[in-house]
């Protein structure tokens, strides 16, 4: 793919600065391994910002590893899951002809981890690890090792570990410490020739912080103890609050997550938050890709009246996030046409000022019935809309002056858009939609809340 197609959230800046520091960085610290923390909140981009780094650095001949990390969560080992990530993409690299001395040498790479699984391998069979094996082992004289364990469960333990591998590792725990050293060398010596020696190989971790906190730390720990080798540079894409309150889960409210991650570390990046319309754009190209459903009533289009209603509501990112949610369910269960501004305003409302939310909507069928009486009511609405205590500043979305035509539109029940374009002639650039009921498929705005309220149960 061509890298950074579509940027809306403007990370290609991001992925060239940091390019430019790591591999200048390695021209004067090749001896030195390197860890990255890429920290930025859920849905901010990580795996985009990714993916197409990862392009961009293929581009300039880096070799690049991408480890998805949620996707291997269902193992009990991460290294069995690297191995096999660092293979797969290694693969053309070892199919040059130039290269054989290199298959060859990862395949030694390959051997000398099979010790270091051992410990899995013992767990799967036994039920305890190769640390406990050993222990009832070394312990026969010495009862007070073994008082909590049951001499026939070691019976059971010494039968179940049948492999000629597991038997040699238990009467030669040191053989384990020299396939950590093996098993290192062999990856710096590829390292070093997949980079040409001018540049490391990136191993990119993403979806961490979606991976049970238990296989989540295991993977730190191996990273941290297995590949900290010269000329290897790891790049872990994390939402770190996320991560921390997972770890707190497994050690307690009292335990000091963020200063527990961030021993794993090298550097910590952190991807600057996108503006709102960035946001809006990017949401709305992944998250409502059939979008012929939402009528736009603005030249710049459906994600632009989100990001303006979004502004003049205080709404934050997260918020947005959540209105697209019910967008998309709204658009995946809805036949009929809307027209966006008003739905985008119920959405956002209902997440971002649940308050004023409730005052509003059981005025909002009596407004767009005929022969309504509630007008005062209404009234009563659009001034604690421009209230300061509310949180909507007009001022803050004066370019598309949202709230004069939130107030235009909901005023005007039946107004032909001719009229309501006259009407509104000081808004400029705003192209208005006639709002009467069930024409052209379209769906009666008297039952917009209900669409919301019924998607907004997918809300948490």
């Amino acid at each position: 793919m061509t890298p950074w197609n579509d940027d809306k959230l403007n990370r290609k800046e991001d992925a060239e600065y940091l390019t430019a520091y790591l591999l200048n960085r390695f021209t004067i610290k090749k001896e030195e391994p390197f860890v990255l923390n890429i920290d930025a909140e859920w849905g901010f981009g990580k795996t985009y910002f990714l993916t197409n780094w990862r392009s961009d650095l293929k581009s300039k001949e880096c070799e690049v590893v991408y480890f998805n990390a949620w996707e291997k969560d269902f193992t009990d080992n991460p290294l069995l899951g690297f191995i096999s990530a660092i293979d797969k993409e290694l693969k053309p690299f070892f199919s040059k002809k130039a290269n054989a001395i290199q298959k060859n040498k990862w395949n030694k790479f390959k051997l000398a981890a099979a010790p270091l699984l051992l410990s899995f391998i013992a767990k799967k069979l036994t039920g305890y690890s190769l640390a406990q094996i050993n222990e009832l082992i070394e312990s026969d004289d010495e009862e007070d090792k073994a008082s909590n364990i049951d001499k026939k469960d070691t019976n059971k333990l010494v039968e179940g570990l049948t492999t000629q591998a597991t038997n040699i590792a238990l009467e030669h725990q040191e053989s384990i410490e020299n396939s950590i050293i093996t098993f290192k060398a062999n990856l710096g010596e590829i390292a070093k020739k997949a980079g040409k020696d001018t540049k490391p190989i990136f191993i990119f971790v993403d979806e961490l912080d979606r991976c049970r906190p238990s296989y989540a730390i295991e993977l730190l720990e191996t990273i941290k103890h297995l590949f900290q080798i010269p000329r290897v540079y790891f790049v872990v894409a994390t939402a770190s609050e996320q991560l921390s309150h997972s770890i707190k889960a497994i050690y307690g409210n009292d335990f000091e997550s963020k200063k527990y991650l961030n021993r794993f570390f090298d550097q910590i990046y952190h991807l600057p938050p996108p503006n709102r319309l960035s946001y809006s754009e990017y949401l709305w190209k992944t998250e409502l890709v059939n979008d012929d459903k939402l009528i736009a009533v603005h030249k710049n289009g459906n994600a632009y009246l989100l990001a303006q209603t979004a502004i003049l509501c205080d709404a934050g990112l997260r918020d947005i996030e959540q209105a697209v949610k019910v967008l998309q369910a709204i658009q995946l269960t809805t036949e009929e046409r809307i027209y966006t501004l008003p739905l985008v305003f119920l959405a956002i409302l209902k997440i971002s000022k649940p308050e004023l939310y409730k005052i509003m909507i059981p005025m909002w069928k009596d407004k767009f019935r005929t022969n309504s009486s509630s007008s005062q009511n209404w009234n009563i609405f659009i001034e604690k809309m421009n209230n300061s205590e509310s949180n909507l500043d007009s001022k803050k979305a004066f370019e598309g002056k949202i709230i004069s035509i939130i107030s235009k539109l909901l005023g005007k029940t039946g107004t032909k858009s001719s009229e309501i374009q006259r009407g509104t002639a000081g808004l400029g650039d705003m192209i208005l939609h006639d709002f009467s009921y069930n024409q052209n498929r379209q769906f009666s705005i008297l039952h917009y809340p209900e669409l919301v309220e019924r998607a907004g149960r997918f809300i948490s």
